[in-house]
């Protein structure tokens, strides 16, 4: 983050422009969620893409997808006429999709060739329109951080994390987490909230970071939100240094390490006789009976 002298000038410098809460959201999958507290999507840093407001028939944004994984649109704001998000072929721009409302969609798998928002018509309205390539692209979705929730125990202090689900658009997400969790294993979902002021979308630095994991996803009744507890890793009670020496425990967590972690009970025995894994085990055979933390 920002030294303190940093946000002193930047406020004094950009103070006429808004500040804007972002939120990341990391499945154990690698998928990334990207959400922007504001009334239309954002492309941060600004070398992701382009976002404009469109006034008239003929404006066009345009990028150079130099990243094949995939590209986002998004269009925010009620206007009545048609939006072409088009594609460079040949030479010729070919129609990928037409929008006549507010919409987001990605597109995955595409060539590393140009790609454009051509505003076909336009009889009302000045929708704004982002494009972006991989990770640029900050979806504007209602959400907030609640209270920190204060405890009279040894607890440390809460923070949840309230998500809206109109339209269903985070139910899809979570029966991923679950499917993935029910076959690997209970991993953290990885939270990270930014600060950024909207003039200054184009230093990659953001002026406030923080990170967290997962205490708890749910979506209760009525399901029209989806609420996050977020904790941090347990440093406190955590040992030092963090993984043990042990002989016959097995101490790998996550799929890279070993794919069949979250079906094994990580004992030297099940990983020689059921999955023939004994040279890849998280464990020291060779050292005495019992942990060694030295």
């Amino acid at each position: 983050m920002p030294s303190l002298s940093q946000c002193i000038e930047r406020n004094r410098t950009h103070s006429e422009h808004s500040y804007v809460l972002l939120a990341k959201l990391t499945l154990p999958d690698g998928e990334e969620i990207r959400l922007a507290r504001n009334p239309h999507s954002l492309v941060y840093p600004e070398n992701k893409g382009v976002q404009q407001t469109v006034s008239v028939a003929g404006d066009v944004l345009s990028i150079t997808n130099t990243d094949a994984d995939y590209v986002a649109v998004s269009i925010t704001g009620e206007f009545t006429g048609s939006i072409l998000f088009q594609q460079l072929q040949g030479g010729t721009w070919h129609t990928v999709e037409t929008f006549i409302s507010a919409a987001s969609s990605t597109y995955a798998a595409l060539p590393n060739t140009q790609y454009r928002i051509y505003v076909a018509s336009l009889e009302a309205g000045k929708p704004f329109c982002a494009l972006a390539e991989h990770g640029g692209l900050w979806q504007a979705l209602d959400f907030l951080p609640g209270d920190i929730e204060e405890s009279d125990s040894y607890e440390t202090r809460g923070l949840s994390l309230s998500i809206g689900n109109g339209g269903g658009i985070m139910q899809p997400y979570l029966e991923q987490l679950d499917a993935w969790r029910k076959q690997h294993g209970n991993e953290f979902v990885k939270v990270q909230l930014l600060v950024v002021n909207t003039g200054l979308l184009d230093d990659p630095e953001p002026v406030g970071e923080w990170h967290f994991v997962d205490d708890g996803i749910s979506l209760p009744a009525p399901m029209d939100k989806c609420e996050i507890k977020l904790g941090i890793d347990d440093v406190g009670t955590a040992p030092i240094p963090a993984r043990s020496i042990n002989r016959d425990f097995c101490h790998w967590r996550t799929s890279t390490q070993c794919p069949f972690y979250a079906v094994c009970n990580h004992t030297l025995a099940m990983c020689r006789t059921d999955y023939n894994r004994s040279e890849y085990i998280g464990a020291f055979p060779t050292v005495e009976q019992g942990g060694v933390y030295g």
